[in-house]
Parts: structure tokens; C-alpha cells; sequence
């Protein structure tokens, strides 16, 4: 079971749409297919709707859409309410479709506005040292910190600070605490810089 404020999702329940969908179908631009999208949705398990949005947001990012607007014909992806409903959104949206599902705010403004409210609460910490410590008292592990600095090799440029890492005799681990929601170009983002090769106190290392 999944936690997610209140609610407890089951991983093998079925999906759930929202109950009035901005876009309520959408076409997969190589066959001609249209497909309705509350239906869509409730064909999938939840654990399969989020590896789908994960995918499908890729994709997108990759300008290799697989499914796009119905109506406008603009590429599309799934998302997800605070309540774990589903819905498509599209990509970009410039007025000229009568389906409306981006706010204003860009992500930066919203990611901005959680940080300031948010930043590292109670719960957080919490998670982080029973992860220390469960980690701490197996002996399969090593080096384990809280923290500690990962720097890209090659590939990606940048670095990450992992909420709390660890070292096997031929992994390096990465564990991020996620409470609160983001949007999933930064669990994408993380994800690929994780697997990639990374460097640590001027070590070449992979996840």
C-alpha cells in the first residue's frame, strides 16, 4: 500500500480518471486510433498508470510522442491530481484549444512556492535517519552518509546531494525522501543523473 496524505493506494487497484477530464480523448498519431480517456485509464492497475506517465512524460521530453490531443493535435502526457486521479495535460498550450490543463504558474514558480513553504519538514527528517539507521545496521552496506555530494562524470553536467546514500561491494546506492509532490521531470531528472556515471571524491562510480 502506498500512503499519499489520507488516502492509501493500493498498487494493483485499478486506475482512476478524474471525474471531468480537460481532455476527454486523444489519438496515437501512427495508427489514427482515438481513444476515450476515462476508459483508457481504468484499463490500467495503478502501479501501471505511474510507469506509464513516466514513460509517456519521457517521451514527450524526447519529442517522441506517443499520444497527442484529440482536438488540437498538440503531444500529451499523464499527470496525476493530489487525490491520484489521472488526466491527460498537454505538452504546451498557446489558447487555440478549448481543453485547458496547465496553470499560469510556471513549475519553477510552483516548485519555488513548495520549497519556501516546505523545505525539510519533520517527517522528512525522520524517514532520513530511520534510513540511516536501518541502512547503518546491515552490514551489507557501507559508507553510509547523509548528504553527501555526487558530481557527474560525463554525459550530464551538474551535481546532486542524495537525502542519503550507501555503498555495496558493487553498487552505490541513492535514496531520495519524496513526501510532498513534484513533478515528474524532476523524478526524471534524478533518475537519469543516478544512473549515470558519477563521480565521488574523484571516484568514477555507477548507481
Amino acid at each position: 500500500m502506498t500512503m499519499v496524505g489520507n488516502t492509501t493506494v493500493d498498487p494493483l487497484a485499478w486506475a482512476s480518471a478524474v471525474t471531468r477530464p480537460e481532455i476527454d480523448a486523444v489519438r496515437n498519431p501512427r495508427t489514427g486510433h482515438v481513444l476515450n480517456v476515462r476508459r483508457m485509464i481504468r484499463a490500467f492497475r495503478y502501479e501501471r498508470a505511474i510507469l506509464l506517465r513516466q514513460r509517456l512524460k519521457a517521451l514527450v521530453k524526447r519529442d517522441e510522442a506517443r499520444l497527442v490531443c484529440a482536438t488540437c493535435g498538440v503531444p500529451v502526457y499523464l499527470a496525476c491530481s493530489t487525490t491520484k486521479r489521472f488526466f491527460f495535460r498537454h505538452r504546451h498550450e498557446d489558447g487555440s484549444c478549448p481543453a485547458v490543463t496547465r496553470t499560469e504558474l510556471s513549475e519553477a514558480d510552483i516548485r519555488a512556492m513548495k520549497y519556501r513553504g516546505a523545505q525539510e519538514s519533520a517527517a522528512h527528517k525522520r524517514i532520513k535517519d530511520l534510513l540511516l539507521r536501518s541502512l547503518s545496521a546491515d552490514p551489507r552496506f557501507k559508507d553510509v552518509a547523509s548528504e553527501r555530494t555526487w558530481r557527474a562524470s560525463e554525459g550530464l553536467c551538474g551535481l546532486r546531494r542524495p537525502d542519503v546514500s550507501a555503498r555495496t561491494d558493487t553498487d552505490r546506492l541513492a535514496f531520495e525522501v519524496q513526501l510532498s509532490t513534484t513533478f515528474m521531470d524532476v523524478v526524471l531528472s534524478r533518475k537519469e543523473f543516478y544512473l549515470s556515471p558519477v563521480s565521488t571524491n574523484g571516484t568514477d562510480l555507477r548507481l
